[in-house]
């Protein structure tokens, strides 16, 4: 009995001791990522995105990458690749979560990327027309609206359209 209970307490405190690894892990990224230190930052919220997947911290994370490759944050990596790379986590993090509190905001932030940075008119309009269905009545619909009207237009033509609107 006495061997029983004292490899039960070794369990719980294992257990109890992984437990915060990914909230320590995250806590050290933002620590590094205030100082400036992006790389390191990244490597940190990364290994918390592979160890714990299913964490809270990995979804914060997700978000926190995606947003350091959209920001242009990463050293050593061109633009083109920042924004296929903030794309990538924001629909990993959409993918992974979507019921998170986080998820409709990935979702607009792809879909900004793929229309405004990459070009990608058609995936735009899907990621758009995706957050419309899951979220419609989320308070950034109007918004995923007024965007996927006005896709692939041109600030003139953006401008006509609106005037003659009127």
């Amino acid at each position: 009995m006495k061997k029983i209970f004292s490899l039960l307490v070794i369990v719980v405190f294992a257990v109890a001791c992984n437990s915060n690894k990914d909230r320590d892990t995250f806590n050290a990224a933002e620590a590094k990522y205030n100082e400036k230190k992006y790389e390191e930052a990244l490597a940190d919220y990364k290994m918390v995105v592979d160890e714990y997947s299913k964490s809270d911290y990995a979804m914060k994370s997700l978000m926190k990458i995606g947003s350091m490759y959209q920001m242009f944050l990463v050293p050593k990596v061109e633009t083109q690749e920042s924004n296929e790379k903030a794309v990538e986590y924001y629909r990993e993090l959409y993918k992974n979560f979507p019921n998170a509190e986080d998820a409709p905001k990935a979702l607009l932030m792809t879909g900004f990327i793929l229309s405004n940075n990459l070009n990608k008119y058609d995936d735009a309009k899907l990621t758009y027309q995706t957050f419309l269905n899951k979220y419609p009545k989320h308070e950034l619909a109007a918004q995923i609206k007024l965007e996927l009207d006005n896709i692939g237009k041109t600030p003139e033509e953006f401008l006509q359209n609106k005037l003659s609107s009127k």
